[in-house]
């Protein structure tokens, strides 16, 4: 109905296609860059009609979809899809896996059954885990804003307790997968294992949205996913012997992670996060090699240990 589709018309399609809305410079950049020859564009023949005031092909047959993948993009794709089954685990592996199938049938080429080749690649992904079965729907819930509701084991109390949660985002940590939303039992934000949800339905109820920033702050202020109650974000300061300095440098555990090196081949360390249960179990895992110097209360509960 438009054979000279406008910017704006290109705009327009965008939004109702891809719940975006491209710039219109950034339209007229993709379209320059497509009409660059390959392999850096498509070689398309698009043109400026002045006369009818839109872009159009000079060529009516040509589409991005006819021009084919070459050895070295399959190859590539292969490559990819190999790394993506290593590091996402099975279940999810298997969702890049059907969808990379799709793309390669079209070209006429799959994967070869039985492939041979030796693996290069080997994670900590143990398959089987229980909970992951519902990552499609939870994925759903937190794409799409949907409220849900579950059956939510608890380990320490062993009691079963139903929930309603408003979804936000999903984390991995170590190997485990975690829902964090908004529950309305504890008017807060909480993360959920997915090892404890049972039978997540989706509910005809108005999402509680929370707000960005209190979000992020949540999910990237701490290392782990339960944080203590009611501990704010706060630099906690810890010494490092000098048989365990160099792993804290060369893997640091937050994003705020700081250090200072003494003679003695010890550091000092400093992170800004919320305290949470798995940075005291990290912090207890070394031993003498690690003393929390501050805050105080922290550095009494890493003491028990030892």
């Amino acid at each position: 109905m438009r054979p000279y589709p406008t910017l704006v018309d290109i705009q327009e399609a965008c939004e109702n296609k891809l719940d975006i809305s491209p710039s219109l410079d950034t339209l007229e950049k993709d379209i320059r860059n497509m009409k660059l020859p390959e392999p850096d564009g498509f070689d398309a023949p698009i043109y400026y009609c002045r006369l009818n005031k839109g872009y159009q092909y000079t060529n009516p047959n040509f589409s991005i979809n006819s021009i084919g993948l070459t050895d070295t993009d399959i190859n590539s794709i292969k490559e990819a899809m190999e790394l993506l089954q290593n590091i996402s685990g099975e279940r999810v592996g298997e969702r890049f896996s059907y969808a990379i199938d799709k793309i390669l049938t079209s070209f006429k080429e799959t994967f070869p059954d039985g492939n041979s080749k030796r693996k290069i690649i080997q994670t900590d992904y143990v398959p089987g885990a229980r909970g992951f079965e519902n990552f499609d729907l939870l994925f759903r819930a937190c794409k799409n804003k949907y409220s849900i509701s579950f059956v939510h084991y608890s380990y320490n109390k062993r009691e079963f307790k139903s929930v309603i949660v408003h979804p936000v985002m999903l984390k991995e940590f170590e190997n485990k997968w975690y829902l964090v939303g908004y529950s309305e039992s504890h008017d807060a934000l909480r993360t959920f294992g997915f090892d404890r949800i049972y039978q997540p339905l989706f509910l005809k109820r108005k999402f509680i949205d929370r707000d960005a920033v209190e979000v992020e702050s949540y999910c990237k202020d701490i290392y782990g996913v339960y944080p203590i109650e009611n501990q704010p974000t706060q630099t906690i300061t810890f010494l490092t012997s000098y048989k365990i300095t160099n792993y804290f440098d060369a893997y640091p555990i937050h994003s705020s992670q700081k250090g200072e090196k003494n003679e003695s081949g010890s550091s000092f360390f400093t992170l800004e996060v919320v305290p949470s249960v798995e940075l005291i179990r990290l912090f207890r895992s070394y031993g003498k090699n690690l003393e929390v110097i501050n805050p105080q209360w922290l550095r009494d509960q890493t003491k028990t240990l030892l």
